[in-house]
């Protein structure tokens, strides 16, 4: 009895520093919030304590809980499952994508020879996934969204054609699905928290694919991560534009990036990985 209440004790202590080290983090959050590296670097920390925590919870519970309520209403279930039908869809050349009716998700593939993505070169894990809004909110048709899921693939085979000294478009898949209007932001906001890509401006690591050129004076614009990396779009050239940051921290955050998340080799995996999501004991 006496060592037990030594444990209780001690769980009682290290839950006070818990809670006091918390606190000091959220005045340092408040007061200066970190950006950049540090950023992502306390995000993934936390959401790390966050799932230790929460199994925590469970394991102190002496009646078994779900680790999660199914419910086919949940954006976030939608989402998962609209993903899942993403990646059932054969992945196939991006440069041979004909003209389609229709708005939805999407994801790159990479499998070339750029030293540095060859930890997902040849991989399920995407190097950039995203989303096609349909051209009117009350759209219910593919024909109705108009060919908005095919123009978002076609705009980034351009965008990567572009930059011919390190990137070849020959070197990239896609898969993409077309989805009923308004369900196409769940999909890829779980498609995102999932696969993490290199390329989305949610990572902060390499984004820019997107961007369209402006004049260098337009809201102090800089140079995207992307264009520092893959040189070629004339506009991002222009002037007096500057790096948003140097090539060295891009390469860096990139090797930091691939080495501690998950990345998934094959598809078996990352099926795998979707059902164990859903296993609730």
């Amino acid at each position: 009895m006496t060592r037990r209440r030594g444990k209780q004790a001690k769980a009682a202590e290290v839950l006070e520093r818990l809670d006091a080290e918390l606190g000091a983090l959220t005045e340092i959050v408040d007061t200066r919030p970190p950006r950049g590296k540090a950023r992502r670097e306390v995000d993934t920390k936390l959401r790390e304590l966050v799932t230790r925590g929460e199994t925590l919870l469970r394991d102190l519970d002496p009646v078994g809980r779900p680790r999660f309520v199914f419910d086919p209403g949940d954006p976030a279930v939608v989402g998962r499952f609209i993903a899942l039908a993403l990646i059932a869809q054969e992945r196939m050349p991006l440069a041979g994508v004909q003209s389609f009716h229709g708005s939805g998700v999407y994801a790159l593939y990479y499998q070339g020879a750029f030293d540095a993505y060859a930890p997902i070169s040849g991989t399920e894990t995407p190097i950039y996934v995203g989303k096609a809004d349909p051209r009117a909110d009350t759209a219910r048709t593919p024909i109705d969204q108009g060919t908005r899921l095919y123009m978002r693939l076609n705009d980034h085979r351009r965008n990567i054609g572009k930059a011919a000294t390190t990137l070849d478009v020959a070197d990239f898949d896609c898969r993409f699905l077309v989805v009923q209007t308004g369900w196409q932001a769940a999909a890829e906001t779980y498609l995102i928290d999932l696969f993490r890509p290199a390329w989305n401006s949610e990572t902060d690591i390499c984004y820019g694919l997107g961007k369209h050129g402006d004049a260098p004076s337009t809201r102090a614009n800089r140079r995207s991560p992307w264009d520092t990396l893959h040189p070629g779009r004339e506009w991002a050239w222009r002037g007096e534009l500057e790096d948003a940051r140097p090539r060295e921290r891009i390469l860096a955050d990139l090797a930091a990036h691939f080495s501690g998340g998950t990345i998934y080799p094959d598809a078996d995996r990352l099926l795998k990985g979707f059902i164990d999501e859903l296993r609730q004991l």
